[in-house]
């Protein structure tokens, strides 16, 4: 900052850089009436929902950009306060007003930028803007330029992680959900990783409910914001304000006794109690079903106005966790480039298997190449036979005649090394080189890796089947397994599908 001595005045010296403040004391009256702007301005974003004039230029965006809050104080409520403040310094002490407004400009441009990022183009915000732009440029004073830049700088910052913050806005997501790391390690032990994909496979179908069930209330949410939206644009076209074009959707709507008594016998059991104790039930549950039947109407009504109005939504449906499976060497069935891969994990002593097996071999056949199916070994510790019967069916592979032996292990109540030795002799297999692959534990560590890979991937059950990479526990049965499948294929633009039921 410069000053300027006595000295300096009698001597000529060069005049200060100065602001219009110092130059013009009459710039308090505009001062004044731009921090009462303000002060209105502030005060209809608060209470527009109860004026229909100032309701007429807002949409539900408005309401939105409405519930933001700083120290659990709203910012309508702010800007009032802080507009008084300004009012008061124009009359009395103009040449502070600088560091009062440089730190809400600030302030001003991290809720301009929210209200980008969400995209609610509040008409309220927009003006108190426009007003605190006007109030910067008066109020501005060039001897204080770096100190009001700083100021008004460490304002920004620290409202652009603190606003976010206490209003849970995910304002530094990346618009992308799927380009987070929702797959990375959840912990170590001894240098071994668990994976956030293995959580989500063990945790499995209570993870997938939850998921439903945040989905399910957000789809809701933005379909009353879309409707909302749709009605204050149609409402507008007409001159009027929502609740009175509502009102005209819904003038004739009416409830009749025969509908009431309808829902009292569809709904008997949970108004049993009711029914002795409230004289009056059947008109409330009138009244009730007519505030439905218009919310229904009005609602019908935005719906059949998405297209004019260029309605898109973004949000999908939650699908079970995907899961990469390194194939390798394993057995498989199909063209390496069929649209639909279906990894199955199974163990050949484990019931549920040997109950899904059939199923297995009707899919197969229903769709064929469309289909690549690949077998993974899983046998579990519980069953003793079913590690030297993965090891078999290796051996069964070596001489070009794994899927034959398949169906022999799942069929036969004897997994011991002698009865697997002999099956393969029945299907013309050599005995003197299945005997030397199986007594010699060639492929123990192959089942051994596949073990490994199936616990690493949250696998902890028999059969699980990884279709496409959307892992599907226990034996789904035939209906299901055409159904996930034909999804896969429509996924994928293929409109040969396979009916759903089974014949």
């Amino acid at each position: 900052m410069f000053f300027r001595n006595s000295k300096d005045s009698q001597s000529g010296g060069v005049e200060p850089h100065s602001s219009p403040l110092e130059a013009s004391p009459e710039v308090s009256t505009p001062l004044l009436v731009i921090a009462l702007i303000g002060v209105v301005v502030s005060f209809l974003s608060g209470f527009h929902e109860s004026i229909p004039f100032a309701d007429s230029f807002c949409s539900n965006a408005c309401s939105d950009a409405g519930r933001m809050h700083f120290l659990h104080l709203h910012f309508w409520i702010w800007g009032a306060l802080f507009y008084v403040a300004a009012a008061l310094l124009a009359l009395v002490r103009q040449r502070s007003l600088a560091w009062i407004v440089l730190p809400a400009a600030g302030v001003e441009a991290v809720l301009v930028l929210i209200m980008i990022r969400m995209q609610i183009p509040c008409v309220f915000c927009i003006a108190n803007a426009a007003v605190l732009a006007v109030l910067l440029v008066v109020a501005w004073r060039f001897d204080l330029i770096w100190q009001q830049a700083a100021l008004g700088l460490l304002f920004f910052v620290a409202f652009l992680f603190w606003v976010p913050a206490e209003n849970n806005l995910a304002f530094f997501a990346p618009s992308n959900p799927q380009s987070q790391n929702d797959y990375g390690a959840a912990a170590t032990v001894d240098g071994e990783t668990i994976t956030n994909q293995r959580l989500d496979v063990l945790l499995g179908s209570r993870l997938q409910q939850m998921r439903s069930d945040i989905y399910q209330m957000k789809i809701q949410r933005l379909d009353q914001i879309i409707v909302g939206a749709i009605l204050d644009k149609e409402a507008k076209k007409r001159g009027k304000t929502v609740q009175e074009f509502a009102s005209g959707l819904t003038g004739s709507v009416t409830v009749s006794d025969d509908e009431v008594n309808k829902y009292i016998q569809e709904h008997q059991q949970q108004l049993q109690a009711y029914l002795k104790t409230v004289p009056d039930l059947k008109q409330r549950l009138k009244q009730g079903l007519e505030e439905q039947k218009k919310s229904e109407a009005v609602t019908q009504y935005a719906h059949a106005h998405e297209a004019q109005y260029h309605v898109r939504v973004f949000i999908t449906a939650p699908r079970p966790p995907k899961v990469e499976i390194d194939i390798g060497h394993a057995p498989t069935l199909g063209p390496k480039n069929a649209p639909v891969t279906v990894v199955e994990f199974s163990d050949y002593q484990c019931p549920a298997c040997r109950a899904s097996h059939p199923v297995e071999k009707q899919v197969r056949a229903a769709f064929g190449d469309k289909l690549r199916w690949v077998y993974k070994e899983y046998p579990l510790q519980m069953h003793s036979f079913a590690f030297p019967a993965a090891e078999a069916g290796l051996c069964a592979e070596d001489q070009g005649k794994f899927w034959q032996y398949q169906d022999e292990l799942y069929s036969t109540p004897d997994l011991s090394v002698p009865n697997m030795i002999a099956l393969a002799v029945k299907l013309g297999m050599s005995k003197e080189q299945f005997s030397k692959c199986v007594n010699g534990a060639k492929y123990k560590a192959m089942v051994q890796r596949s073990i490994q890979q199936a616990v690493q991937a949250g696998i902890d059950k028999t059969p699980t089947y990884v279709i496409n990479g959307m892992v599907v526990i226990g034996g789904p049965g035939l209906d299901r397994f055409k159904s996930i499948i034909n999804e896969e294929l429509k996924e994928r633009g293929i409109g040969t599908q396979v009916a759903g039921k089974a014949k």
